[in-house]
């Protein structure tokens, strides 16, 4: 056994030595996650209309694929007709959002304020269920709530705060992972 601190952790140096050996790949993705959230950060408008295009791509491929699916064999008729309207549905949103930047971005804005309302009723939900944390479950599902009706009033000054957000999370990240590639690898040759 190796210790890193004896006071607190105790660690296999199998599974040190296997860390150690992958400390690369934390690397990269902390580099990747640094240039990412630069970008975002930066150009906030060509990221949003970049993931808005991806979004389109997504939701045609998806319904095609939903399409698809609805010949699959054992299917009921409830499931197989839901799977042709969401797919069909999905497959439109996609051919308009590839229309021009701006559909794309609406759909982009409204997909997150969806989102962020399914995620504030869940949460909502939730707190009416479990005692421990409801509080905070309340405030945070009311959050969500707010925040899904606020994308979805004013898309154009969400979407370029919420790049700017994600932007910065993916910098504060990706310099946790490059110091955390580099703790791996001191590790490794510790152990």
């Amino acid at each position: 056994m190796s210790t890193v601190d004896s006071e607190y952790v105790e660690i296999d140096e199998g599974a040190i030595a296997a860390l150690g050996r992958n400390w690369g790949i934390v690397m990269f993705l902390g580099v990747f996650s640094l240039i990412v959230g630069i970008i975002a950060v930066a150009w906030p408008g060509k990221t949003i209309l970049v993931v808005a295009w991806l979004l389109a791509i997504w939701l045609i491929v998806s319904g095609v694929f939903q399409i698809i699916r609805g010949f699959s064999r054992g299917l009921s008729g409830g499931m197989r007709a839901l799977l042709f309207i969401s797919g069909i549905l999905s497959l439109i949103l996609g051919l308009f959002a590839l229309g021009g930047a701006f559909q794309a971005a609406e759909i982009l804005a409204i997909f997150i304020g969806i989102a962020f309302l399914f995620r504030g009723f869940a949460t909502l939900f939730l707190s009416a269920e479990q005692k421990e944390g409801r509080g905070w479950n309340i405030f945070s599902g009311i959050v969500m709530l707010i925040g899904g009706f606020v994308v979805l009033v004013w898309p154009a000054i969400t979407l370029p705060v919420l790049a700017w957000v994600i932007g910065i999370w993916l910098i504060v990240g990706g310099l946790f992972e490059i110091y955390a590639a580099f703790k791996l690898r001191s590790l490794a040759k510790a152990a």
